[in-house]
């Protein structure tokens, strides 16, 4: 079975695709098609989608078929990843991270920051135009954040 057809995953769609409707005023994708299919195109995107929950370090809970791949990640090793190990150890960059995520929970959202990430085998990866969101369920209780990005450039060839 594919990650996107599994309940849970469907789920995590709806919210993403909901709450990206809430914070920028558009589709992400196309919402007049069944929930299955909308999970279906989420995952194929041709952009990457990455979200993680509330842990009190985040775990991530969906990510894209691309960016699977650009993290070189399997859907399983995913959902154990929290999501402070994409990006660079140090306590520098860690502290960015958690700074950019703080805002989005101060205003909801926030869009046109690029990053350093890292993949599995350790290639630094440079992420750009990247829209950050809060996820909240029907009752207004946060459950998360959500990014979307479509650019991003290898900073070196370490791991190929």
């Amino acid at each position: 079975m594919e990650p996107w057809q599994l309940e849970t995953t469907i789920r995590q769609t709806q919210l993403i695709l909901e709450n990206y409707r809430r914070w920028f005023g558009e589709d992400l994708i196309s919402g007049d098609r069944p929930l299955l299919e909308q999970s279906r195109i989420l995952f194929e995107s041709p952009f990457v989608v990455f979200s993680h929950g509330t842990e009190a370090n985040p775990i991530y809970n969906y990510g894209s078929r691309l960016g699977l791949e650009l993290w070189e990640r399997t859907w399983d090793e995913l959902l154990q990843m929290p999501s402070s190990q994409s990006a660079e150890p140090t306590a520098r960059v860690q502290a960015e991270r958690n700074e950019l995520l703080a805002a989005s929970r101060s205003y909801g959202f926030k869009a046109g920051f690029s990053g350093i990430r890292v993949t599995k085998s350790g290639r630094r990866v440079r992420i750009e135009d990247v829209k950050l969101w809060d996820l909240l369920d029907q009752d207004g209780i946060y459950r998360g954040q959500a990014a979307v990005y479509s650019k991003w450039t290898f900073l070196d060839e370490k791991g190929k």
